[in-house]
């Protein structure tokens, strides 16, 4: 039996046991806490985003570069699969970037209608940060876990995931 204290899912679930009895919302006391996790992780990404002035879609994009290694450059198709947006949304994400001296574009020296997508010094210098901020708060976010929890809860979370079809 549980006892750690009651919190706001397991009051919704004792509610709808109480109002109809005939159901069961047990499925609750997985998808709300989801679903409330998914809301304190947002709340904190965000947070340490705006220190770095960059939207989620854009830390996406840089990110993706940054895990291309040397010399830190994609095709627009590339970054599109890496960051599973439409074409439209990545050259808007990447728009604002190179606006932002954070990317350049130039021509693919192998496709003449090709372009490329690099981090510049100041782009690298972001994502570096940024994402040492992110590993961080997702860290401090895993903290009530230990590490054999924390391999259970990913192992569990990554068969849900692998059931669901995109």
């Amino acid at each position: 039996m549980d006892h750690s204290p009651a919190d706001q899912i397991d009051q919704i679930v004792a509610l709808w046991r109480d109002v109809r009895p005939d159901l069961d919302p047990s499925s609750t006391e997985v998808i709300g806490r989801i679903a409330r996790m998914e809301y304190f992780i947002t709340r904190r990404v965000l947070q340490d985003l705006a220190l770095h002035q960059i939207n989620v879609g854009e830390f996406d994009v840089l990110a993706a570069l940054r895990r291309a290694g040397t010399p830190f450059q994609l095709s627009p198709g590339q970054l599109q699969n890496m960051v599973l947006i439409s074409s439209g949304a990545l050259t808007n994400r990447i728009n604002q970037l190179e606006k932002a001296a954070l990317v350049t574009r130039s021509a693919d020296p192998h496709d003449r209608r090709g372009v490329i997508v690099a981090l510049t010094g100041k782009g690298l210098a972001v994502i570096e940060d940024a994402v040492s901020h992110h590993l961080a708060a997702e860290a401090e976010l895993l903290e009530p876990l230990d590490q054999a929890e924390r391999v259970q809860l990913a192992a569990l979370l990554k068969k849900l995931l692998l059931a669901q079809k995109d």
